[in-house]
């Protein structure tokens, strides 16, 4: 019986699943990697960018998104998540 040879993935593959050793980190990422590192359309990450809502850095004409800051960026809004507004879609305790 010969067992399954897996070559190790050459990049990170996204999501990582629990209990999977996790990938070396980049010290940034480029825009499409970063998009789907956080679980965002790369649209959305751009329209984030516009905004400076996201942590990002230019070099030349080029965007990067450094690791480290889009880590604590993500830590924040998880201690800090945004508040339902009553005006939101599908509003909570409105007239029948």
């Amino acid at each position: 019986m010969t067992e399954a040879y897996h070559e190790p993935a050459r990049s990170p593959q996204w999501p990582i699943r629990p209990g999977h050793d996790l990938p070396p980190l980049p010290l940034a990422m480029k825009p499409v990697v970063a998009a789907k590192a956080i679980g965002v359309s790369p649209r959305t990450l751009w329209s984030l960018t516009k905004r400076g809502e996201v942590p990002h850095a230019r070099i030349g004409r080029s965007v990067v998104y450094p690791t480290a800051a889009i880590l604590a960026w993500l830590d924040r809004l998880a201690a800090n998540p945004p508040v339902k507004r009553p005006d939101d879609a599908g509003q909570e305790g409105g007239a029948a």
